[in-house]
């Protein structure tokens, strides 16, 4: 059966925990099925989040960073599942390796009595058989199947290690209000899970989500592999009284529960897209309080060698997971800003690029460009005429690639692997402008002995008085002329934005260190200037309100960051 269109998975499992599947398998399954966005909730981990938006990068398929803990409520397992939460905070993953600790020593004891009745699964053995999964029963079952004590999973379930059963050993466990207190202490969105699982009843269910939503419980699996539509219409009604977002997901396990299949659980499974784009929509709301950081990346939040130190990335994490926001503002186009915040694993709730100079603002969570200024096609012809009337190279840009008149040293240096750690493809054409599929963010005009002999200021003069009313120049280095539209600077990318967001400027931190990055300092409510960047821009002094005592190679953000 494919998969409908515009539909989702929001919760499925993969080898980190009881799945088949590995992250990156997921991935690959996901797509094959249509599927536009899928959440990996593994049982009390996050481990596979990583591998699985590596290998979604380049793709259709989003992944949502997810978990199900397990929970304990009047002596029933209940179970919460966490979307958008941040994954990557230190205190949550040592929260949840506590819980993965104690799910653990409950393994082994279970391990240990089943051996001393003469069932073959010593523990090390089951977890050599499971290596960087959180194991739970399924894989307990699927290791007594593997070594022919049982006939079917089923089996174990119901004569070894079901709830009821002679070697079942309960782990500590936290409640399910703990469970979405936690949650949100991290910004997720806690949900409770396939609801009718519990065997509540009508009036027990609605008591435990009323519970649940005092301790602010934000979502219901009404979408489930085993609900019928009676059953989710039910929940749909009870999700109108409290006031709670739609959920669902197939509960994929591979083939730990046959029969099952991603996307479309039992044959009749289809989460709406809707269930997704409303917890977008939700699960963020600016205060007073609320800060934006617009950061440049080459001389300012990266070191020379393209990387972000693990001071610096600490802090910033710190700084998104007090409930900011971050923005990666560069010159660099669209299609490596984007490879750059995936190479950097910049997975940040609601993470926003601005590229080519503030010319493109693209929201990563909602997928979608926000705001596109374009130079004219006609007046791009006249820009590579006038460059090469001045002798000097200029390129603009396609959505995908980098389009030039011919191969040269400028471009050699331009996509060299030490600049662009994930080189964009070059394509040549007599008339770029020409070979343009849309009017280009911007062009890049690259003079590699313009620290001796000064050749671009001239070009730089003649644009502007020719096109002022079009476009306007700026230097991004000492080899760069930034040939923009008039409405696009970092500046106006930052007030953009702001307003877009409803945040006040005076609630933005921006930093750089070159003369593109000044009118974002200015914007700024704070704007931090990179002592590195003040030999070629001395302006910054009047632009920033603060200057970094150390370089980028030295973690001079760090500091500055950690007190905003």
């Amino acid at each position: 059966m494919r998969y409908p269109m515009n539909t989702v998975d929001l919760h499925t499992h993969s080898t980190r925990s009881d799945g088949t599947f590995t992250p990156s398998e997921l991935v690959t399954l996901a797509a094959e099925k249509g599927l536009s966005a899928f959440a990996l909730t593994d049982h009390d981990t996050a481990a596979g989040i990583d591998e699985a938006m590596e290998a979604a990068a380049g793709t259709n398929v989003e992944v949502i960073p997810g978990i199900e803990l397990s929970t304990k409520y009047h002596e029933k397992d209940v179970h919460i599942v966490g979307l958008f939460y941040d994954y990557r905070n230190p205190e949550f993953q040592k929260q949840v390796k506590e819980f993965s600790d104690a799910r653990d020593l409950r393994n082994q004891k279970m391990c240990r009595m089943m051996c001393d009745a003469g069932l073959p699964i010593p523990y090390e053995e089951l977890m050599a058989d499971n290596p960087d999964a959180v194991v739970t029963r399924a894989n307990m079952a699927k290791f007594l199947l593997k070594k022919g004590a049982i006939s079917s999973m089923k089996e174990a379930f119901d004569k070894y290690i079901g709830d009821d059963c002679p070697f079942f050993v309960p782990r500590e466990k936290i409640t399910p209000k703990m469970a979405v207190e936690f949650l949100l202490r991290f910004h997720g969105i806690p949900i409770l899970a396939h609801p009718f699982q519990y065997k509540l009843g009508d009036e027990g269910l609605e008591t435990l989500v009323r519970e649940l939503k005092e301790a602010g419980l934000m979502g219901i699996e009404a979408y489930y592999c085993q609900h019928t539509p009676e059953m989710t219409a039910k929940i749909q009604s009870l999700a109108r009284r409290y006031e709670l977002l739609l959920s669902g997901g197939s509960d994929f396990h591979g083939a730990n529960k046959p029969g099952l299949s991603l996307g479309t659980g039992y044959g009749h499974l289809a989460v709406p897209e809707d269930c997704l784009t409303n917890m977008k929509h939700t699960r963020f709301h600016v205060n007073d309080e609320t800060r934006i950081f617009f950061c440049d990346f080459d001389g300012t939040l990266a070191t020379d060698e393209k990387k972000i130190s693990p001071a610096t990335r600490k802090a910033l994490d710190d700084f998104v997971s007090r409930g900011n926001l971050f923005v990666l503002s560069t010159g660099r186009a669209m299609a490596d800003a984007k490879s750059l915040a995936e190479r950097l694993k910049l997975h940040y709730p609601n993470l926003y690029l601005s590229a080519y100079n503030g010319a493109e603002l693209y929201s990563c969570e909602e997928r979608e460009t926000l705001l596109r200024e374009t130079l004219p096609l006609p007046v791009v012809r006249d820009v590579m005429k006038l460059a090469d009337e001045f002798g000097l190279h200029c390129h603009t840009y396609d959505t995908d690639d980098i389009v030039a008149r011919k191969p040269s040293q400028e471009i050699a240096f331009y996509t060299s692997p030490d600049r662009m750690p994930v080189p964009m493809p070059v394509r040549y054409s007599e008339d770029p402008a020409g070979a343009l599929s849309a009017p280009p963010c911007k062009c890049l005009s690259i003079h590699l002995e313009n620290e001796t002999d000064h050749a671009l200021e001239p070009f730089s003069t003649a644009l502007e008085a020719k096109y002022g009313t079009v476009l306007h120049t700026v230097m991004s280095n000492a080899w760069y002329l930034e040939i923009d539209p008039i409405r696009a600077t970092k500046g106006d990318s930052l007030r953009w934005l702001c307003r877009h967001l409803g945040i006040d400027p005076k609630n933005a931190i921006a930093a750089g260190d070159a003369p593109n990055d000044n009118s974002m300092l200015k914007a700024a409510g704070l704007g931090i200037g990179m002592c590195n960047g003040l030999p070629s821009n001395p302006e910054m002094r009047d632009a920033a309100d603060v200057i970094t005592e150390t370089d980028n190679n030295h973690d001079g953000l760090a500091p500055i960051l950690e007190k905003v």
